[in-house]
């Protein structure tokens, strides 16, 4: 066990562990480092979200009864932000499970990148709003990816996997914001060549043509994703009018 324990202190990945009544029982020196404390000794014993993040990156406070993090049995990847011992609120992906017999809760998470920590830092310039900080860094990181989408998806080999690489996130993560919006990272690649195929068609396009325009590697692939969409073979598109 001391072993472990002492595996868990030097881990590289920040790690947090929450007892049952909210308060911190470990933490690693990666979350130490990370959040600007001198010393585990400074945060073990604490209330984790007071810690974690007493308010939010406009300055409003933030109520532990809202916080998703304590009590969170296990979580798939998420975002929050934290706010560190000098106050700079950084936005990071995290995760939760329930280890040990008591209830406790490991927390794990990652810094987002530089891009996400200027969002944070923009939204914070600008104030309370109506909508949760956390959400709206969900939406602008949403914004961000839907904009790399509409610049690759002429290139066949542009997928949701470069989409998390180049957004410095992993695959999870993004078909995390994505579902919140109701849609997957896949589909909305889909939806973005389909639109611009029909409108190569509705120009008078080929089929051929349209298809490899529009990052799409097969006639085949593309006429059903076609038909799906929209009903009907891509052949069946008649070219609008020239005005």
């Amino acid at each position: 066990m001391d072993l472990l324990i002492q595996v868990i202190r030097e881990a590289p990945v920040p790690l947090w562990v929450i007892d049952n009544q909210g308060l911190v029982s470990l933490a690693n020196k990666a979350a130490v480092r990370f959040l600007g404390y001198r010393g585990d000794d400074d945060v073990v014993g604490g209330p984790s979200h007071d810690l974690l993040h007493c308010r939010r990156p406009d300055g409003s406070p933030y109520p532990g009864h809202e916080c998703p993090i304590v009590g969170s049995a296990g979580s798939a990847p998420a975002m929050e932000w934290f706010v560190t011992r000098a106050g700079d609120a950084r936005p990071v992906q995290w995760t939760t499970r329930s280890v040990g017999s008591e209830r406790s809760t490991l927390l794990s998470f990652n810094p987002l990148p530089r891009s996400q920590t200027v969002m944070v830092r923009d939204l914070r310039r600008r104030g309370p709003s109506h909508r949760a900080p956390a959400e709206q860094v969900r939406a602008e990181l949403l914004e961000s990816m839907r904009r790399t989408i509409e610049a690759r998806f002429t290139d066949p080999d542009f997928t949701t996997a470069e989409l998390a690489s180049g957004a410095h996130l992993s695959l999870r993560a993004v078909q995390a914001v994505f579902a919140e919006a109701g849609t997957s990272p896949a589909a909305e690649i889909r939806r973005v060549r389909l639109e611009h195929a029909r409108g190569l068609l509705e120009q008078g396009a080929g089929v051929q043509s349209a298809c490899l325009a529009s990052g799409f590697l097969d006639p085949g692939s593309f006429g059903r994703a076609f038909r799906q969409r929209y009903g009907m073979a891509p052949s069946r598109v008649t070219a609008s009018p020239a005005v």
